[in-house]
């Protein structure tokens, strides 16, 4: 089972923070509303991409297929941390 999914990104790319992230904590993803390495958030969070990160992979007109395809990049790159 993956840790990232598409749901994950959807919510990201849904905040209306700009500065909300996607991270990592105790082996379970969340969005926080603020990227805990600008001093906020869970201090133990591995963060793996922020909105605006998502944004300028994805471009504005990103379809699902794109989004599910970076979740699976993200899982992968998570994996490979041992995560």
């Amino acid at each position: 089972m993956p840790t990232i999914t598409s749901e994950h990104l959807h919510a990201l790319l849904a905040s209306t923070d700009r500065d909300a992230a996607l991270v990592v904590v105790g082996g379970h993803a969340r969005v926080v509303p603020r990227d805990p390495s600008r001093g906020d958030g869970p201090e133990d969070a591995l963060v793996l991409t922020t909105r605006d990160a998502v944004i300028a992979e994805l471009d504005t007109g990103a379809n699902d297929e794109q989004i599910e395809s970076l979740a699976q990049r993200l899982d992968v790159a998570l994996d490979s941390l041992g995560g």
